[in-house]
């Protein structure tokens, strides 16, 4: 039995460690950065596992050191514990923490405000043109109107405004620059 309570013991410290690892660096610190543009699983992430861990070691570690039950029914409880903790912990992460990243203002438009821009295709001042810039390693292509009321001639720096409906609204890199 005082294996079981030093296993039990190991795996709720372990646990509340992970917790105030993931506390202070986020879900989406642990992420590979090639996979950074899909939304982060409220199934497989270091909560999860911590909250899984602080069960277990928190249910199992009572029980071994206060029953006489047989150690196979003590670990079965305890996992049951730890399944409890991290249903609790995919629950709140899917319906709470990220809610807000699955809908229409996503953070990848967060990451491309301010970005800079070509215009591969002259913006004309009531109408679109193209611009080119690059994100997450890729070159990207997407309409564009101006913030302002000159045309911008193709070749041209801009700043990423904002995205909206798929159409990227620019300012001169220059008005921009004047600006700071």
């Amino acid at each position: 039995m005082i294996i079981l309570k030093i296993l039990f013991l190991i795996a709720f410290i372990g646990g509340l460690v992970l917790a105030v690892f993931a506390m202070l660096h986020g879900v989406e610190y642990a992420r590979r950065r090639r996979n950074r543009s899909r939304v982060p699983s409220p199934f497989f992430n270091l909560p999860a596992v911590a909250a899984f861990a602080v069960g277990f070691g928190a249910v199992g570690y009572p029980l071994a050191s206060r029953t006489r039950l047989p150690a196979w029914a003590i670990i079965l409880i305890a996992i049951g514990g730890g399944a409890l903790a991290i249903t609790g912990m995919i629950t709140l992460l899917a319906r709470w923490a990220l809610r807000g990243l699955a809908g229409p203002f996503s953070s990848e438009d967060q990451e491309i405000q301010g970005t800079l821009a070509v215009v591969t295709r002259e913006i004309t001042p009531a109408g679109e043109g193209e611009i080119s810039y690059e994100h997450l390693g890729r070159r990207e292509l997407a309409l564009a109107r101006s913030l302002g009321v000159t045309a911008i001639p193709s070749g041209s720096e801009v700043v990423i405004d904002r995205i909206e409906n798929g159409v990227a609204f620019v300012e001169e890199w220059a008005v921009v620059e004047q600006r700071l």
